[in-house]
């Protein structure tokens, strides 16, 4: 009985999760439509899944890297709304005095290490922070999300390779939308993105970005064997 109790409030968690980015975004984006919100803004919208599910498997020491799209991210990691929104709106108040904006917020308290703008950019972060993490003993992971935009940058490979080599505790998660802007996956990138981290030896995996158990339940396995010292890891 305690075990499906459990189970009751972490899916009931989740999915309450995934409807504060919901709204979140929405408001957001009618904020920016109202022009009141200065910069561009990337939605998060549909992607809810991937976040909550992965960001649920993280303690607040653990660590994130994000994307231009990356409110989602912020919010699953335990970013306040306040906060949030004081940020976008180029407040003092926001988590980066307002000099962030909506593709730069980061949250280190949480453990948000920052959105980026440059496509695939956070990857050599969120790689440091794993190296930081193991030289320190700190047992943390590191989540290094990307979009499929990402899979042409070179500095996605090299961090793969440095982190395969020193083994080090992060997951590169591959948000696939199908799009990298307007152009689709197989217009852009050649051959099977799942082989790309395979040829350095980083076990890859596939996920429904649409199931937040799916993901969820991935993302446990994978955290515990990357403390234990068997990452990295990618997952798309």
């Amino acid at each position: 009985m305690t075990d499906k109790k459990d189970n009751r409030e972490s899916y009931l968690r989740m999915f309450k999760q995934m409807v504060r980015i919901r709204a979140f975004e929405e408001q957001a984006n009618q904020l920016y439509l109202s022009a009141k919100m200065p910069g561009l803004t990337h939605m998060y919208v549909g992607q809810e899944a991937v976040a909550v599910g992965i960001c649920e498997a993280l303690t607040p020491n653990d660590k994130i890297t994000s994307t231009h799209r990356g409110h989602g991210h912020c919010v699953a990691k335990g970013a306040d709304f306040k906060q949030m929104f004081c940020e976008l709106l180029g407040k003092e108040e926001g988590y980066c005095r307002g000099k962030g904006g909506s593709m730069h917020i980061a949250d280190q308290a949480n453990g948000n290490l920052g959105a980026n703008a440059i496509v695939g950019g956070s990857a050599g972060i969120a790689t440091g922070a794993a190296l930081s993490a193991k030289h320190l003993g700190s047992n943390e992971v590191s989540v290094c999300f990307f979009g499929d935009g990402a899979l042409g940058q070179g500095i996605l490979y090299e961090t793969m390779n440095m982190a395969a080599l020193w083994k080090l505790p992060v997951i590169y998660a591959c948000e696939n939308n199908l799009y990298g802007e307007y152009t689709k996956v197989e217009e852009m990138a050649a051959g099977d993105l799942m082989a790309r981290a395979k040829g350095f030896g980083i076990d890859s995996f596939e996920v429904d970005g649409q199931d937040v158990l799916a993901v969820n339940s991935l993302t446990q396995e994978l955290v515990d064997r990357a403390r234990k010292g068997y990452g990295p890891f990618l997952f798309c």
